[in-house]
């Protein structure tokens, strides 16, 4: 949770002397958490996922019911995230513990929603 807060902090300093008039984004990203790790999985096929150790961003795809997260500079597998449709998802390969589903409200979702713009401004985004 730390974490997801740290992240809409940041994000709201970044659009510290937006008025009324910038508008939300981020309608359809999803977002969830687990202790002090975060993950949303945004509209533009895009993830950023914070762990304790490491930061990961990538791709996202569906399959056979899940989304399969690849890292994007690597393209190797980040993870098997499967919805439970209960408020609540696992990934294998993150560990045990679940993720739960986090409803953020349209400003926290619209500054968090800087996670997904600044995927395509990586290398990786255009080289796919």
């Amino acid at each position: 949770m730390r974490a997801l807060l740290a992240l809409i902090s940041l994000a709201t300093l970044l659009l510290a002397g937006c008025t009324l008039g910038c508008g939300f984004d981020g309608e359809g990203d999803r977002t969830f958490r687990r202790g002090n790790e975060s993950m949303i999985l945004c509209t533009n096929g895009g993830f950023a996922l914070v762990l304790e150790a490491r930061i990961v961003e990538g791709r996202y795809t569906f399959q056979d019911g899940a989304t399969l997260g690849t890292e994007g500079a690597t393209g190797a597998l980040a993870f098997t995230f499967t919805d439970h449709g209960d408020g609540t998802a696992s990934a294998p390969e993150l560990g045990a513990l679940a993720w739960e589903r986090v409803t953020l409200d349209k400003t926290d979702l619209d500054h968090a929603h800087l996670q997904c713009d600044d995927l395509e401004a990586r290398p990786w985004w255009t080289a796919q």
